[in-house]
């Protein structure tokens, strides 16, 4: 029986104590899933300077995008000139530059697959998990990413090529000849088709489109790990940061 009385007179401490836990979490900032976690990943445009439009395949019907539109896939999205864009995409953050045209075709929990139809993009994978697939898709190759890092992708239709640059990271090329790696610090120009012919050299100095987002990234927190154990600042997946307090990002 005392041992009984013991268990009753405890109930209150406890129920004490996960209050208060409540409201130390609420206190030092507000529990969100790591973007990409949970039932699954979406697309969100994120930032906008100029004008992006967007229009689904079905009806090929342009209009307007706005910051925190959710986009879907089999949806084509457009920079027009002088403007530049931001799509989220988990744990992916990708920019177009100015008159780039993009396919969104796939986003779900494993995969994210992007058609560069034209222009000048930058993909940023902040972490790659085992088995998930990030996929670039041009008219000269198929581009997968094998680690983390930052990519950049030229497309020129007109000219049958695409340039593909690694800031950080791997990516491999694949087509209809043997596959081709572009490791960090190199550029690779794929020409002809889907053949693979290409030409490597060292990657040239960043530009300007490179140079914004390198500083969007600093700003995402890009350049700290995107999430830890514990309590600490984590990249913001729609839009620019909150003030603090921190956050707890959960795995």
């Amino acid at each position: 029986m005392a041992q009984v009385k013991s268990a009753r007179g405890a109930a209150p401490y406890l129920s004490a104590i996960l209050i208060s836990l409540v409201f130390a979490a609420s206190a030092m900032g507000q529990v969100r899933m790591a973007p990409g976690a949970g039932q699954g990943r979406t697309a969100r445009v994120q930032y906008i300077s100029g004008e992006l439009s967007v229009a689904p395949r079905e009806t090929n019907q342009w209009s307007a995008a706005r910051v925190g539109q959710e986009l879907i896939p089999a949806e084509y999205i457009w920079t027009a000139k002088d403007s530049r864009a931001e799509i989220a995409l988990g744990y992916g953050l990708l920019r177009m530059n100015s008159e780039a045209s993009v396919t969104l075709t796939a986003v779900n929990r494993n995969t994210v697959q992007i058609g560069v139809n034209q222009g000048e993009v930058s993909l940023t994978i902040l972490h790659l998990f085992p088995g998930e697939i990030y996929e670039i898709d041009t008219p000269n190759a198929t581009l997968t990413a094998t680690k983390a890092g930052t990519y950049r992708v030229d497309v020129h239709p007109n000219e049958d090529q695409t340039v593909v640059t690694t800031r950080k990271g791997a990516i491999v090329a694949t087509g209809s000849g043997p596959a081709v790696t572009i490791d960090s610090g190199q550029q690779v120009l794929f020409r002809s088709g889907t053949s693979l012919q290409h030409t490597a050299q060292k990657a040239p100095p960043r530009d300007g489109f490179e140079d914004w987002a390198s500083v969007r990234d600093q700003r995402m927190g890009a350049n700290r790990p995107p999430f830890v154990v514990g309590f600490g600042y984590g990249p913001w997946p729609y839009g620019p940061p909150p003030p603090p307090p921190p956050y707890v990002w959960v795995r």
